[in-house]
């Protein structure tokens, strides 16, 4: 049995104990040590039902063995507790004295959840290794790619021969030419795409717009990782 088991992107379940599960004389701190929890995970107490219970206590009940009223304990045999707050929790059987001499208590600091980083955008070669060219056909070069918010378009060229401008899509079509400051001229000229939606690029040196050296394009929202886990109340 593994410790635990991975029950989402962002959330894992512990069995607690693994195969032992919860039961008497089982060092519950040497099994918690080392391990990570994190608000939106869940803890497994697995027992044979009637012999064991688990009640959530304060660290001062938890220090006792002082055992809280029945009504508060969950007997069920299979109790999974949701992490829903980050901070420390303390659990222990109050089954006769368990908690006292059988070592059935547990003690463990939940962390934030912590969003992993969004995975970083592409660099993508218009035309790969053509680069930005006369007589290459640029939609179909596009045709199937897939740009998302964050990519990066890097325009590849001799300088001097050719440039880049962003237009919008009626420049597009008639391969109207912006005001000359408008132009990028690098040669290695690099755009990040940070928004989602269509995007222009043309060629204003003399009639090479009209020649085919333009190119459009849709960028999509990048994906996102799934929200944390909603607040579960226990």
């Amino acid at each position: 049995m593994v410790a635990a088991i991975a029950t989402s992107v962002s959330s894992k379940e512990f069995i607690v104990g693994d195969d032992k599960g919860w039961t008497l004389n089982f060092d519950y701190q040497a099994w918690a040590y080392g391990k990570e929890f994190v608000v939106g995970d869940k803890l497994v107490f697995r027992y044979p039902p009637g012999k064991h219970n688990v009640f959530r206590v304060n660290g001062t009940v938890f220090q006792q063995c002082m055992i809280p009223p029945a009504n508060e304990g969950l007997t069920s045999g299979y109790d999974v507790i949701t992490l829903a707050t980050p901070g420390r929790k303390w659990y222990i059987c109050g089954v006769g004295k368990h908690c006292e001499t059988g070592g059935m208590k547990l003690f463990i600091n939940v962390l934030p959840y912590s969003k992993p980083p969004a995975p970083s955008g592409k660099v993508i070669m218009v035309g790969d290794d053509k680069g930005w060219t006369l007589n290459f056909d640029y939609q179909a070069w596009a045709y199937g790619k897939q740009f998302f918010v964050g990519d990066k378009l890097v325009f590849r060229y001799p300088v001097g021969k050719h440039n880049v401008f962003r237009v919008d899509g009626s420049s597009f079509q008639q391969c109207a030419i912006p005001t000359a400051n408008k132009a990028l001229t690098s040669g290695y000229d690099v755009i990040s795409l940070e928004t989602p939606g269509r995007k222009w690029y043309i060629c204003g040196v003399g009639k090479h717009c009209l020649m085919g050296l333009k190119l459009f394009i849709n960028v999509l929202p990048r994906p996102s990782y799934p929200p944390p886990p909603p607040p579960y109340h226990y």
